[in-house]
């Protein structure tokens, strides 16, 4: 893997990308999340995904946005903005952010593909400094938040054991957009952050 095909593959199906690779479904987002193994990050409903170029420089921009329910039983949308820099070797990629005045840098892995880009393996591995804290885990992402077909899902697995975790360890997502919550919520913030980073970096 190269680091251009890397890059390619975590920008994903976002529209409006001169890095898009073949296969590329020019969506509003890059991909969603369909599970992953971090009790703590991945059992949000409603995982979206944006990874983008940064206007200067060879840098990416990683927007994450989510929904939430408050202690309160409203559903709102959280987001987050990572710089995101290229490791040093191809399919690795450095994340930092500042998240309530705590930095937290995280390592990200391309494990595996589909040709196709109907499917993508992340490995994560992050540490929040000033607390101490530390985590891992990995996700299953498509274009849609459904998991891949049946046929497909031995060899996905396979990719999550190379990386040392196991299917049982999954947590599926829910990104149904007609839930009740999904449409108490509203359309997700998707443009917060890329509509600024485009001009400013």
């Amino acid at each position: 893997m190269t680091t251009e095909t890397a890059r390619g593959i975590i920008i994903g199906h976002l529209a409006d990308t001169k890095e898009s690779l073949e296969g590329s479904r020019q969506l509003d987002v890059s991909w969603k999340v369909a599970c992953g193994a971090n009790v703590a990050y991945d059992q949000f409903p409603s995982q979206n995904q944006l990874f983008y170029p940064s206007a200067k420089g060879k840098d990416l921009w990683y927007d994450p946005v989510f929904r939430v329910e408050t202690i309160d039983g409203r559903n709102v949308w959280c987001k987050r903005h990572y710089k995101v820099r290229t490791g040093e070797t191809p399919g690795t990629f450095r994340f930092s952010v500042l998240d309530n005045g705590v930095t937290s840098n995280e390592f990200w892995t391309v494990v595996g593909a589909a040709d196709d880009l109907s499917w993508v393996v992340f490995h994560y591995a992050g540490a929040a400094g000033a607390v101490g804290q530390r985590y891992l885990g990995g996700l299953l992402c498509t274009p849609d938040g459904a998991l891949p077909p049946e046929k497909e899902l031995e060899e996905i697995w396979e990719v999550f054991r190379s990386a040392e975790i196991e299917p049982w360890e999954l947590f599926v997502v829910d990104n149904n957009e007609v839930s009740i919550g999904a449409q108490e919520a509203g359309p997700p913030p998707l443009d917060y952050y890329r509509n600024t980073a485009a001009i400013i970096g």
